[in-house]
This record gives structure tokens, C-alpha cells and sequence, in this order.
């Protein structure tokens, strides 16, 4: 019997080295896939696959700390449209003001 995919809600993630607050929540969708479980969030186009439920939420949090350090750090002008679009949507994920 094929279990249903599971839906959570990450709050906070680690993000250059420290926990950050997210402004909304991150939604991750977990399905498992034989002995490993497959951790995904469509919006940010993130994919990760664990044994564990702690591994692959600290694997999402390693692949988002990633997309800020290659968009958000970058300096817009060096950024497509759509990396520009992408580089916003992760900023809105924490609050203003606070560094990524």
C-alpha cells in the first residue's frame, strides 16, 4: 500500500548560518519513494532526497541558504528578469531589514 504525500510548514529556516524566521510559511511536500522520503516545495523548485525526516528538512533548508547565497547576494544588475523574480520572492520570505 502506496502511503498519500504529506504536506508541512516550515516557519524557520537556517540560512547563512543562523535560524532565520520566515515572514510565511514554506510548504514542503514530503511522499515517500521506497526507503527514502522525497522532500519538495514546487515554488522554489526544490528537491531533496533522505532517510530521515530530520535530513530532509535540513536538506531544504541547505538548498534554500543556497538560492540566497547565489540570488539574493548577487547584485540585481548581474541577474536576469527571472532570477531577479526569484532573487524577491526569496527576499519576501524573510523580514525586511533583516540580512539573508
Amino acid at each position: 500500500m502506496k502511503l498519500a504525500p504529506q504536506k508541512v510548514t516550515l516557519d524557520r529556516v537556517k540560512i547563512e548560518g543562523r535560524i532565520r524566521k520566515l515572514t510565511r510559511g514554506l510548504d514542503i511536500t514530503i511522499e515517500p519513494d521506497g526507503e527514502q522520503l522525497v522532500f519538495s516545495n514546487d515554488e522554489f523548485g526544490l528537491l531533496i532526497s533522505a532517510l530521515t525526516l530530520e535530513d530532509g528538512i535540513s536538506g531544504i533548508s541547505e538548498e534554500l541558504d543556497t538560492l540566497f547565497e547565489v540570488y539574493v547576494n548577487e547584485n540585481p544588475e548581474n541577474l536576469t528578469k527571472d532570477a531577479q523574480k526569484l532573487r524577491k520572492n526569496l527576499q519576501s520570505l524573510v523580514p525586511a531589514g533583516a540580512k539573508a
